[in-house]
């Protein structure tokens, strides 16, 4: 195991480890917000997971933060829009092709309750088609503001960090006239600003944090991240969930035991694909399953998503060992995000 420093980001196998931690919190965070059962789960059941929603109300934008830390502004404009074509609107609508044809096929059968098939043409981010997989969302905004901020990049040298901090200033400024949402994620075209902030928030503290910022004590990172997050749920503070991604990114530079935690790196290297595959199927299917059991209602909560972040990570490692023993490559990312 190579020797861990703060100065520079671990890397492992190519990936940045301080950012798999924010992810492979983020994931779990995603998971408990879209756990929201109130036909299933008791009262008390919901209360609880309310509040931890509001816990991880960062969580979503955790997502576009790692996005723009690894921003490569000098890409030429025409390389990104197919890369980000590729690995954004390509698995869009493929998964929402896929959730339409299974849940066509299942709610005649009566498999799928509740459920909304229909046509749509006010809701971009749904694909004129409103399907289950509400969570797509995410990869239309991030293929937007990711072409955005590489438009944003080609202006002149002496310009364009003067245009980040321009961006980030109208875009408070927004907020304050308009008044902050109650929370910092979903669908709504209204939230779009806030996630071009934090993916900037992200392009501007990579080298922040690489080159300039020289603070190593763990207790101050961590001190600030739980006074951010007592107010985020007591206070109910929603704005603040914007400075959880850096002072989580931080805290894992300073403490190796993080930047070690195998299962907080395996699921944020696997984010991408748990975050396409854990809804509208696989995290109400073992809500229920479990509910069949008669598991216990909050026992229940926190087991679903349990066996529901296993499931997807056994998945995905069967899927990676499929294309390398039989196809001899690497899953395409429109797959696996």
């Amino acid at each position: 195991m190579p020797k861990i420093t703060t100065d520079y980001p671990y890397r492992r196998g190519g990936r940045i480890a301080e950012l798999d931690c924010l992810r492979g919190l983020a994931i779990l965070g995603v998971l408990m917000i879209h756990s929201c059962f109130k036909d299933r789960y008791a009262q008390e059941t919901m209360a609880a997971q309310t509040i931890m929603a509001r816990l991880f109300d960062w969580s979503v934008l955790a997502f576009f933060f790692s996005s723009g830390y690894l921003h490569d502004r000098s890409e030429p404009l025409a390389v990104t829009v197919k890369k980000k074509w590729m690995s954004l609107l390509l698995p869009f609508f493929l998964y929402n092709a896929f959730y339409m044809v299974f849940f066509v096929v299942a709610k005649p059968m009566g498999w799928v309750q509740n459920v909304s098939l229909e046509i749509n043409f006010h809701l971009l981010a749904n694909g004129l088609v409103l399907t289950p997989a509400f969570q797509l969302y995410f990869l239309v905004y991030l293929f937007l503001i990711s072409i955005f901020v590489g438009v944003v990049d080609k202006l002149p040298k002496p310009y364009v960090g003067h245009a980040y901090w321009l961006l980030l200033l109208v875009v408070l400024s927004f907020y304050l006239i308009r008044g902050y949402p109650e929370s910092s994620y979903g669908q709504y075209y209204s939230r779009i600003p806030l996630y071009l902030v934090a993916f900037l928030s992200g392009v501007i503290s990579r080298p922040v944090f690489e080159k300039r910022l020289k603070i190593k004590q763990a207790w101050i990172w961590a001190v600030a991240l739980v006074v951010v997050l007592i107010m985020l749920v007591y206070m109910q503070l929603p704005k603040l969930s914007l400075a959880v991604p850096p002072l989580l990114v931080g805290l894992a530079r300073t403490v190796p035991k993080l930047m070690n935690a195998r299962w907080l790196l395996l699921m944020g290297s696997m984010s991408g694909s748990i975050y396409l595959w854990h809804t509208p199927i696989l995290l109400p299917a073992c809500t229920k399953l479990l509910a069949h059991f008669e598991i216990p209602s909050l026992i229940n909560l926190f087991a679903s998503i349990g066996l529901t972040l296993v499931v997807c990570i056994l998945g995905r490692r069967g899927l990676d060992l499929f294309y390398a023993k039989v196809l001899k490559t690497r899953p395409p990312r429109y797959i696996t995000l």
